[in-house]
């Protein structure tokens, strides 16, 4: 199991915030320590399924900071306790405007610094396992990503998404982890690069039913949430705010995750 180095501390002054960065030794990951605090899940003016806004309370906790890469999920594979992510293997996906299609990721998106993509919701709940920790909850990735700011669209802020800010369909593929830019907490990727893998159960109604104080997801349901949007999805779904969902043995070319603890 890993833990925590607290004995290791870093701490990164970004937009006036200090983060508290430590490392989990077994994963050699970089992880921002996420105050606890309430905020506003939710919000009343997107789509069917973010709505109702609501209050909730979550306890602290810590995040990774950037998206699991391919090296380190590699780590995990060559130990044996994850099985090797579907960039080669003809089970990965891509939207291609009008259905699926099977895709092999090009080497350069393959390199050891890139997010780990074409993994399915068992294999990042896998790999997190081996590193003694787990999938982020969705309140708990929301909350990450808005970073204190309630009223932000993006990670960065309200303004619209550009090549400045995050990976454009036109790249064809994500940038390396850590490309996309740290919001105040410290975590970088939270908007665009790849969708992550939350550890819920998709329901529509889930904000409405949740309880206030670290809620958690469905008892039962037929798919896994993913939240922040991948390289070609567009502004609506780049949204923090915006949900999707895909069946959990589903491996797809913009999917990745990061882990919590």
């Amino acid at each position: 199991m890993a833990r925590v180095l607290s004995r290791m501390p870093r701490i990164a002054a970004l937009a006036g915030t200090a983060v508290l960065l430590i490392a989990a030794t077994a994963a050699g990951q970089w992880m921002a320590r996420v105050p606890g605090g309430a905020f506003i899940f939710g919000v009343d003016s997107g789509e069917a399924d973010e709505r109702p806004a609501r209050t909730v309370t979550l306890s602290a906790f810590a995040i990774d900071s950037t998206e699991v890469t391919v090296a380190r999920y590699d780590s995990c594979v060559r130990a044996g306790a994850c099985s090797p992510a579907h960039m080669s293997d003809g089970k990965c996906m891509i939207w291609t405007g009008g259905r699926f299609s099977s895709v092999m990721v090009p080497a350069g998106f393959r390199s050891a610094n890139h997010p780990v993509i074409c993994v399915t919701w068992y294999q990042a709940r896998d790999y997190c396992r081996f590193t003694g920790r787990r999938l982020p909850t969705e309140p708990e990735w929301e909350y990450a990503a808005l970073a204190g700011r309630s009223g932000a669209s993006y990670a960065w802020g309200s303004a619209l998404p550009d090549a400045s800010r995050c990976a454009q369909p036109s790249e064809r593929g994500p940038r390396p982890a850590g490309s996309c830019g740290a919001n105040t907490w410290g975590l970088y990727d939270m908007t665009g690069n790849v969708w992550e893998w939350t550890a819920d159960r998709y329901r529509r109604d889930q904000y409405a039913a949740a309880g206030p104080v670290d809620p958690a997801g469905p008892d039962a349901g037929l798919y896994r949430v993913i939240r922040g949007g991948g390289w070609y999805s567009d502004a609506r779904q780049l949204r923090i705010k915006n949900r999707h969902w895909f069946e959990p043995s589903f491996a797809e070319a913009s999917i990745g995750f990061r882990c919590a603890q």
